[in-house]
């Protein structure tokens, strides 16, 4: 506290003034000081207090008020408030000497720091202090009864900021647990419900500006060319697009307008509240004195799926935040990377490959054959880049048309009244795992009775309690595959995501940043120039090609 009432002197307190006359005094040079917090009720609000403290003054003629000070939404748990450390500014000026309230908790919550404002350095500096409801008057003499009472009410106020502060905790962790949006802004993109202040609703304007920020990341550009181009454009930045509704202020904003940064695109691109997943209480405080944040446990944060309407798809999410983990530089004098960059390596010993080039043409070669100072060096696997280009190109087109094959004969099956019968048979079928499930967890968890009775051994314990884990995870993984069956054969409303992402892409004439990223995953080039491509959603496509594998046509009456 005392670095506040200090400005640019060696000791801890402040020098005192001029021993002040009381007995002559005959005006105070006076600032009416109010304060209260987010919470606080209507009694204790600004306008109530000014209001108290300019009736009470109107009775005191000795006493001028020459300034009024309001720290509004503010804590009493700490004297860092903008409007208190101005009135501490004009009393080192000189130009306040007398300090008025409405009642000692306005001053503060902190019982040593308001007793050594009021016993130390408000008398070094001969400032006459008032509490109107406490009846308090430091001009007065003192009793024996308020050497106990005043500290006494000090130390009430502290314990109803300690017991407040521990009613809110509590409140926002059932807020946060419900799925329940709970921080004092809106993250960009979003604005509060305004049927419902604890829900997120879109922003339109902004919602947009985060899909181009994902577009762009999908089509090659860096996160430095995303903000550069957002700043030639004049797109407001989070910080200055949150000042238009709101009296946010950043703590940290060097500059009078702040830019967008590659940080700031970052942010953006890595947040998951963006696919309608709402993560809350990654930070925390030690308790209501210590205002230092803190990372919590990533197993304690609160974490809401489907807590509000996505801005951006998963599958978008997934690929950029791939991309994101990815080593991709743009090329030189261009604003987005190679169609290829990150996602190409080599077959045998699994590092990046890197584009040189050499005469004519541009060609792709293992980065541990150029490298020095390595024990064992890779053959170079070299690959002229038009002819991966050509091969990539053969291989997307299969692969889209392999996709369109399954999509067609999935509408076929769904077609026939004989699937029915099929989709009741999966779900009787997930429902037996859900309920096997069940029993083995209940059979886990009294293993340890077991053990405790004596009627296992400690080996045994361990052993069946691996058992019992180990089906647990198999009839779970059965379980999503029965689910991923059942959602191909009951999509009745046209194709599923996955399968729109290749039909997206099945009138390409060339290769792009944006396809390459959204249909593949990995490029493996063997010695030789053989080419293996891993495409996105294998999984998805083995389950639909099981499901073609293993259908009757014969029993469905297709024969």
């Amino acid at each position: 506290m005392r670095s506040i009432f200090v400005s640019n002197k060696s000791s801890l307190l402040p020098a005192p003034c001029a021993e002040i006359d009381k007995t002559f005094q005959q005006s105070y040079n006076t600032a009416a000081y109010t304060r209260a917090s987010k919470d606080d009720t209507d009694s204790s609000s600004i306008e109530n207090q000014i209001e108290l403290i300019r009736d009470y003054v109107k009775g005191v003629p000795e006493i001028r008020v020459v300034s009024e000070r309001k720290d509004n939404g503010f804590s009493g748990a700490t004297f860092f408030r903008p409007d208190f450390v101005k009135m501490m500014q004009d009393i080192e000026a000189g130009k306040i000497n007398c300090v008025i309230v409405k009642d000692l908790s306005r001053l503060g919550r902190n019982y040593i720091e308001v007793g050594e404002l009021m016993e130390v350095i408000f008398p070094r500096w001969g400032v006459r202090l008032i509490a109107i409801n406490d009846h308090y008057d430091s001009l007065n003499p003192r009793s024996d009864s308020d050497d106990i009472i005043i500290p006494f009410k000090n130390l009430i106020n502290e314990q109803y900021l300690r017991d407040f502060s521990i009613k809110i905790r509590s409140n926002l962790t059932v807020k946060r647990k419900n799925g329940e949006f709970v921080a004092p802004f809106a993250p960009y993109g979003y604005k509060r419900d305004e049927t419902d202040k604890h829900r997120l609703a879109v922003d339109e304007h902004a919602a947009g500006v985060v899909q181009n920020i994902f577009r762009w990341k999908i089509e090659g550009q860096s996160q430095q060319r995303i903000a550069d181009r957002l700043n030639e454009i004049g797109e407001p930045s989070p910080a200055e697009y949150k000042k238009r509704d709101t009296n946010y202020r950043a703590q940290f904003q060097k500059h009078v307008r702040a830019s967008w940064s590659a940080v700031a695109a970052s942010r953006i691109l890595r947040n998951p509240v963006y696919i309608g997943t709402l993560i809350q209480g990654k930070e925390t405080t030690p308790n209501y004195k210590v205002k230092k944040r803190v990372v919590k446990p990533e197993d304690e944060w609160h974490i809401s799926e489907d807590s509000h309407e996505p801005i951006i798809s998963k599958s978008d999410f997934e690929i950029v935040n791939g991309l994101l983990s990815q080593d991709t530089r743009t090329a030189p004098g261009k604003d987005a990377v190679y169609p290829f960059s990150g996602m190409m390596f080599c077959a045998d010993c699994g590092n990046n490959m890197v584009r040189t080039k050499s005469d004519k043409h541009c060609y792709y070669v293992c980065a541990t054959s150029r490298a020095k100072n390595v024990e064992k060096k890779c053959t170079s696997h070299c690959k002229r880049q038009d002819e991966l280009e050509r091969d990539v190109m053969d291989a997307v087109k299969n692969q889209i048309a392999y996709v369109l094959d399954i999509e067609a004969s999935l509408e076929f099956i769904r077609s026939l009244p004989y699937q029915k019968r099929n989709i009741a048979m999966l779900n009787s079928q997930i429902a037996d795992r859900q309920k096997e499930i069940k029993s083995c967890e209940k059979y886990k968890r009294s293993l340890y009775e077991d053990y405790k009775s004596g009627i296992i051994s400690k080996d045994d314990h361990t052993q069946f309690g691996s058992d019992y884990t180990e089906r647990i995870e198999e009839l779970r993984q059965a379980v999503e595959r029965l689910a991923q069956e059942t959602e191909l054969l009951l999509n009745n409303t046209g194709s599923h995501k996955w399968i729109e992402e290749f039909k997206r892409f099945r009138m390409i004439t060339e290769l792009s940043r944006e396809l390459a990223v959204s249909l593949i995953e990995r490029i493996d080039i063997y010695d030789g120039k053989r080419i293996s491509i891993r495409f996105r959603y294998n999984d998805k496509i083995k389950t639909a090609q099981e499901i073609l594998n293993n259908f009757n046509f014969e029993e469905a009456g297709c024969m």
